[in-house]
């Protein structure tokens, strides 16, 4: 294998046994995963009750694995540019990292909405402590539509998009602020993928695209986008970055395998976190907002 020269012009050291385990197992995880969803959603769509997406443009196979292509081809660019800066076991973390971060708070949420019936009957409290009265007023609900290569119910364009959005995004803070914070760090990186997910968001949902659908809105909606949407945009790149650059810290502490599971864990952690919290975001919501208000301008 060719060195690999990092971003300060130094010679990566290559990857030691440990750490070259700790890629192999998260490279073989990601494809099996990848590999037992999408089958599981194209082959089987009654098991997770996969909406159809009649009607909706560019849903046939050529098309979707086309697609698919694109952000495949954005996130090696990211991958091989994080490989060359960060070396590689760091790269393969931050990439899984991300790539399960957003797969699975993504899952969770999409299925939360669409199973909350069944959670209202068989946890009877929920109604009223955290789902509210029906389906629809579970804040975030939704669902996408396309997507050739799936990881639960997230296609893998966007935990792919997910991670080149959040590694350009804090690579980019970090240039901005070199001596600042990490917490500063952190913020300035989440504020950038909260702009472009500003934009990023009206386009995919416009009738021409509809890659995802909004089953309900929010009480509060920004270009006719849900407020939770871009609120969950900012914690989830603000967080991730926080564990990330902690990262080289637990290596030294507990070694590259032990530190990759507490990495994990910490991520894993975070994401319930973050869901309860906008599960009881929600609840109070629409009682305190009874009317739906939409922020928008020239009719978004």
């Amino acid at each position: 294998m060719s060195n690999i020269l990092l971003a300060d012009g130094s010679i990566a050291e290559q990857p030691d046994p440990a750490e070259r385990r700790v890629v192999w197992i998260l490279v073989i995880g990601l494809l099996i995963s990848t590999a037992f969803f999408t089958v599981l959603h194209h082959g089987f769509p009654q098991a997770l009750n996969v909406p159809s997406n009649e009607g909706v443009p560019y849903t046939d196979y050529p098309s979707m694995f086309i697609l698919d292509l694109i952000p495949i081809g954005l996130a090696w660019l990211c991958f091989h540019h994080a490989w060359r800066r960060l070396g590689l076991y760091r790269a393969m973390l931050f990439l899984g990292g991300s790539f399960a971060f957003t797969g699975l708070e993504e899952s969770m949420w999409i299925l939360l909405g669409r199973y909350s019936q069944e959670i209202q009957v068989a946890l009877p409290f929920a109604q009223e402590a955290a789902l509210g009265e029906s389906t629809q007023e579970v804040s975030g609900t939704y669902y996408f539509t396309r997507g050739f290569f799936w990881f639960i119910e997230t296609p893998v364009m966007a935990c792919l998009g997910w991670f080149f959005v959040a590694y350009s995004c804090i690579y980019v803070a970090r240039l901005l602020m070199p001596r600042a914070r990490i917490l500063g760090r952190a913020a300035v990186g989440g504020l950038l993928a909260l702009n472009l997910d500003l934009w990023i968001d009206p386009v995919q949902t416009h009738e021409a695209l509809i890659s995802w659908v909004w089953a309900e809105q929010d009480p509060i909606s920004i270009f006719s986008i849900p407020l939770s949407n871009f609120m969950g945009w900012f914690l989830l790149i603000f967080l991730f970055a926080l564990v990330f650059e902690r990262l080289p810290n637990m290596v030294k502490r507990w070694g590259p395998a032990k530190a990759a599971a507490y990495f994990y864990g910490i991520l894993l952690a975070l994401e319930i976190g973050i869901l309860l919290f906008f599960v009881i975001y929600g609840s109070i919501a629409v009682r305190l907002i009874p009317e739906p208000v939409n922020l928008t301008i020239w009719g978004i």
